[in-house]
């Protein structure tokens, strides 16, 4: 009888201390932002209408401009692209962009946050794209000039800024078209 009680108590201790060392537990975390491929953006942020965008959406939009861009890479020196894809400005037209008319001016207060799939991010401001101000003509590419899609590095859609010297605003693989307010 004493054995099975000395037994009992070194199991019963074995169990207080296998049950109150800490275990850290380790989960597998994706990365956020892997880069790659986007096949889909989405456009959203300070819109009333939201929505996603794949290749077959931008390819049947009812609007689309040919644009020809030169700017400096790092990498290759001076690049010049002819590309088609549709109107920065008509995207976020048909979301309809949410403005507080209590503000003077709010639309004047909006921008765009565009983001790739290595969460590379560019702000355009929306006074750039309005006809009655600044009224550039950023394109969301979606082809190359002869209508090819375009490659595996640009992505499904490709920002285009022209005018800019650099092409560091030319966001490849979008992932994400997001309107926003500033305070």
């Amino acid at each position: 009888m004493r054995i099975f009680s000395i037994f009992s108590w070194l199991i019963i201790g074995l169990f207080f201390v296998t049950t109150s060392v800490p275990v850290e537990v380790v989960q597998a975390q994706t990365d956020p932002c892997p880069g790659g491929y986007s096949n889909q953006f989405r456009l959203n942020g300070k819109v009333e209408n939201p929505r996603r965008f794949s290749l077959t959406d931008l390819q049947q939009y009812p609007t689309h401009s040919h644009l020809t861009i030169s700017y400096y890479s790092g990498s290759q020196g001076l690049v010049t692209k002819t590309y088609i894809g549709v109107p920065l400005i008509d995207l976020l037209n048909d979301a309809v962009i949410i403005t507080d008319s209590t503000r003077k001016n709010d639309i004047l207060r909006k921008y765009v946050v565009v983001r790739a799939t290595d969460c590379y991010e560019v702000v355009i401001s929306l006074a750039e794209l309005l006809s009655n101000f600044g009224h550039q003509q950023v394109l969301v590419a979606f082809a190359t000039s002869d209508g090819q899609p375009l490659d595996d590095t640009e992505g499904m859609a490709r920002l285009i800024v022209p005018g800019d010297k650099s092409g560091g605003r030319c966001v490849s693989n979008i992932t994400m078209i997001q309107v926003r307010s500033a305070p």
